[in-house]
């Protein structure tokens, strides 16, 4: 417990120290958690190398079209790569294993890519309404279950998690969302205007993100279980990889992003 918590303290003042540098530092940072998170599943899923490096070419040929305002390019070449690498590793490794590296590798590079958007377009204030959300819906999921838990949600899947965790979470999530806009407006660095519209629409983007933190954690769990490993990776103590911080941070990056432009004026 005491490794976890100073790991979690030290990471949160680097984290924060990252994001006080402002760009570009921050984007940079972003990139590098994107490649590592990215090398962190091809350990869990790809047992070739070849795969492995089909992988980082995906990830970093979308962020080089992020970059540019070329995804569409990006996309493109990477199919044409992993079709290549297909025929490349024929009677050495199986196809749906370099598809399922080159799924994952466009799954974070593009929703990882929302986190920075947020950052340029909206400021630190809604960014930072990912990290609330799937961190603050992790820790009241766990909560509630201790407390209240009794009937398992995918046991095959997280065996520690509950239905009742699962609904507290919701719960507490939104109103820790509303709580959120509430602090900013008493300090006066509201990103919009706070009226009771938009304490309503913090709460809807609040109930709904928790929800689906919890799938993206219930799915990496899953790639994890298939894969019969613990963690993604070691370089957190107590807490695993990258990949085992941001599972949920991911997944909701483009759904808070859509959300906030809809729903919060």
């Amino acid at each position: 417990m005491l490794t976890r918590t100073i790991t979690a303290v030290v990471a949160l003042l680097v984290f924060i120290g990252v994001i006080a540098a402002g760009n570009p530092v921050f984007s940079i940072a972003m990139a590098a958690i994107i490649l590592f998170m990215i090398y962190e599943v091809s350990g869990a899923i790809a047992k070739s190398k070849s795969v492995k490096v089909s992988g980082f070419i995906t990830g970093a040929l979308l962020l080089l079209g992020l970059y540019f305002n070329m995804v569409d390019v990006a996309l493109v070449l990477s199919i044409i790569i992993a079709m290549i690498f297909v025929i490349a590793i024929h009677g050495k490794s199986k196809f749906p294993e370099m598809f399922s590296m080159q799924f994952m590798a466009i799954y974070i590079t593009l929703f990882m890519s929302y986190i920075p958007r947020m950052f340029s377009e909206m400021g630190l204030a809604v960014m930072a309404l990912v990290f609330i959300i799937a961190w603050g819906s992790d820790t009241a999921a766990y909560f509630c279950g201790t407390f209240f838990g009794k009937h398992k949600l995918i046991p095959k899947v997280s065996p520690k998690k509950t239905i009742e965790g699962s609904v507290g979470a919701v719960i507490c999530t939104a109103l820790l969302c509303v709580l959120y806009l509430f602090i900013l407006d008493k300090c006066g660095v509201a990103f919009t205007a706070v009226t009771v519209a938009n304490y309503i629409g913090i709460a809807i983007v609040g109930f709904v993100a928790s929800i689906l933190s919890q799938l993206g954690d219930l799915a990496a769990s899953a790639i994890k279980r298939d894969a019969e490993i613990k963690d993604y990776g070691k370089i957190f103590p107590g807490h695993g990889g990258f990949m085992d911080r941001f599972d949920s941070v991911v997944f909701i990056a483009p759904i808070v992003y859509y959300l906030c432009v809809y729903l919060i004026k």
